[in-house]
């Protein structure tokens, strides 16, 4: 492999382990952010009622799961639908179209406007945003050890790099002519 090869290999995984990191960092600040706001999700101030819109068993999972599908007005006016995964205590007392209460609480992810809520008695954690927070943090751990590995490759490629001598040639004195033969 030339050089030149090597330190634009370099240079590519060291600008991806660059983009990466900011990538893990905003994931990693708001899914700060969603913990901290689910802790205080479930205040009297906070309590709202909801209409269910579907219930579901979800399938090929083991315990057996169940979803709600309700939804809830904001304080703009818009409907807004959530799913929540509720336990069978739960699941077996919900119709469709009941009104069930909720804790709800309007927020701000990536600059987005929207909300997050809790059925009043269901224990099960909230789906925040740990997974991508995962996915990118198995990609800063892959790209930092790439950066770790090309670095040599890039000293390296760096240094056996040939420069043009900056030195004049030599002169012997010796005249060369064209030799022409007619």
């Amino acid at each position: 492999m030339s050089p030149k090869i090597s330190v634009w290999i370099s240079n590519s995984v060291f600008i991806s382990f660059i983009v990466i990191s900011l990538f893990y960092s905003l994931v990693h600040f708001e899914n700060s952010y969603l913990k901290s706001e689910t802790q205080t999700l479930t205040t009297e101030k906070n309590r709202s009622f909801a209409i269910v819109q579907e219930l579901s068993r979800v399938k090929n999972q083991f315990p057996i799961a169940y979803q709600c599908h309700y939804s809830f007005g904001l304080s703009n006016g818009s409907l807004f639908e959530i799913t929540e995964r509720i336990p069978y205590s739960i699941y077996k007392r919900l119709r469709l179209g009941d009104t069930i209460e909720v804790y709800k609480k309007e927020i701000r992810i990536f600059g987005k406007q929207t909300a997050i809520s809790q059925i009043r008695g269901n224990e099960e954690p909230l789906p925040l945003l740990e997974n991508l927070e995962r996915y990118f943090l198995y990609g800063f751990i892959y790209l930092l050890v790439l950066a770790g590995v090309s670095l040599p490759i890039r000293v390296l490629g760096l240094l056996s790099r040939t420069y043009p001598s900056q030195q004049k040639p030599v002169e012997t004195g010796e005249t060369v002519v064209n030799k022409v033969q007619d």
